[in-house]
């Protein structure tokens, strides 16, 4: 699944000063999803057999995860680079009187991709193989990041779209609340938005 969100395209880079140059900016953000447990799924006739489909799931982790790409406030023309440097999950209360009960094991495998309009796709991030393994699975996980440069795609729409790709596993045994960093680097030439802006 998608998530879009508008680009406003204004220079908002004036205050960081004449004559600077290139000029690294790190945007981090958090957010949050609630996963569904077993306990709750096998029981309640009212919750649908579909709740923990990996569109639905991915839709949620997407829209946790979109808020690091907010690139409102950059001028096109001043962006040099703009990653994903950061993609932390952390599950909340893992232990329960010293036991660990909830973990990431509900993933099997995940991978982050960014488009513009749908198009051109890069993969942002990509789980390891085997690194949600166990139940319930590890308390945190780091993302590796590609390191892959989204400045291609920044430049190349009106709107960026981001694709969290899930293959879930079991669904976990009790209702789990994911945590998320993330961290958006963006290198600005400060001299280009001043330039640009007269």
């Amino acid at each position: 699944m998608h998530m879009k969100f508008s680009i406003a395209l204004v220079a908002a880079c004036m205050a960081l000063g004449a004559g600077c140059g290139a000029t690294t900016v790190k945007v981090p953000a958090s957010s949050s999803v609630d996963v569904p447990g077993e306990d709750i799924l096998g029981t309640n006739p009212l919750v649908p057999d579909d709740v923990f489909p990996a569109d639905a799931l991915s839709e949620a982790l997407a829209q946790a995860i979109a808020q690091s790409f907010d690139t409102s406030g950059y001028d096109k023309d001043a962006v040099d680079s703009l990653k994903l440097t950061k993609l932390t999950m952390t599950v909340r209360d893992p232990e329960q009187n010293g036991r660990a009960i909830r973990g990431l094991g509900f993933i099997d495998n995940l991978t982050i991709s960014v488009s513009n309009d749908g198009d051109n796709a890069v993969v942002a991030a990509d789980s390891l193989d085997g690194a949600f393994e166990g139940n319930p699975g590890p308390a945190s996980y780091d993302m590796p990041m590609t390191d892959a440069e989204l400045n291609p795609v920044f430049q190349g729409g009106d709107s960026l779209d981001l694709t969290a790709d899930l293959q879930p596993s079991e669904p976990p045994n009790f209702g789990t609340t994911v945590d998320f960093e993330t961290e958006l680097t963006i290198q600005i030439n400060v001299g280009g938005v001043l330039n640009g802006s007269s």
